[in-house]
């Protein structure tokens, strides 16, 4: 039997197995990009790999919030660069990834965080169908061919680590949202596959979930957005929710910290990482011969299960 019954404790804040002070200056040396890096969660994600020792590329559509974090983190003794860019737009990925190279190096380590949402019912007397299509091309498309840009001097180096932030919506029948949950779903599924195609390489592959955050992505943003927030089936949803308490966005910034730096993650490889519960727990388990329940039972995966 497991010695971790029921469900890990929810963390709210960061807590010592993750906490900044343990890995101060592991990355030093190493190359991180982030990007949506200018507000919210990537902020949080380009500061803490900053704080760890690696140089970062900024990357986001924002220039002015952009440069404010760039100096923030060279304020701070970090080292950072702005890259100003659409992640989806056709071949931005690779600009991206040739500039950060040409400023700061070969990637180490890639955290493709910039996604947005879209909140309504699939509909195209209510929706252009478009603008569905660009939600796909903003959370699955677009990290796709960054990692795809990356993975040829990371193979060549035999070393690095490809991150995607995912969702917990990617796994839960959530109404109005079928664009944004089934994005999610399809890049978390997207990176346990590209773990066995790297098998041997020294690339590690991973989706990471941040748990319930206040961030732009849970607000609406336009009257479409405003008007589905009040769909019947959504607001049961939120009501469910509503007392639920949310995770500081330093949480998920910590996680991937520690996953970058601590040797120990390469057990989770290829899986569906939760930040919003203890993480010490779930590598204790995965540590255990054969793999223990998480391999047992196939967890952190995106499944079906059948009788």
């Amino acid at each position: 039997m497991s010695s971790y019954p029921g469900t890990l404790q929810s963390m709210l804040e960061s807590y010592p197995f993750i906490a900044p002070s343990k890995y101060a200056g592991k990355l030093k040396g190493k190359v991180t990009i982030v990007t949506g890096a200018s507000v919210g969660l990537g902020r949080h994600i380009a500061k803490a790999y900053a704080a760890a020792g690696s140089s970062v590329a900024c990357v986001a559509r924002r220039e002015p919030d952009l440069k404010s974090l760039v100096e923030e983190i060279k304020s701070a003794g970090g080292h950072a660069i702005a890259i100003v860019a659409d992640v989806a737009e056709r071949g931005a990925p690779r600009r991206i990834v040739e500039r950060t190279e040409a400023e700061l190096g070969p990637v180490d380590v890639l955290c493709n965080n910039a996604a947005i949402s879209r909140i309504g019912p699939i509909s195209l007397e209510d929706e252009d169908m478009d603008i569905w299509w660009r939600v796909h091309e903003v959370n699955v498309r677009a990290p796709v061919a960054l990692i795809r840009a990356v993975l040829p001097s990371m193979m060549e180096r035999k070393t690095g680590i490809v991150i995607t932030i995912s969702s917990g919506v990617a796994s839960m029948a959530l109404p109005v949202m079928t664009a944004y949950a089934s994005s999610k779903a399809a890049i978390s599924k997207f990176h346990e596959l590209l773990t066995i195609e790297l098998k041997g390489t020294g690339i590690l592959s991973f989706s990471a979930t941040p748990g319930l955050v206040q961030t732009e992505l849970g607000k609406p943003a336009d009257a479409l957005n405003k008007a589905a927030m009040d769909h019947p089936l959504l607001k049961a949803f939120m009501g469910s929710v509503s007392g639920m308490k949310h995770q500081q966005p330093d949480v998920l910034a910590d996680v991937l910290v520690a996953m970058s730096a601590d040797e120990r993650f390469k057990a989770l490889d290829g899986k569906f990482v939760s930040a919003d519960r203890d993480v010490e727990p779930v590598l204790k388990e995965v540590e255990k011969e054969g793999g223990g329940r998480v391999v047992k039972e196939n967890m952190y995966t995106i499944t079906i299960p059948q009788l």
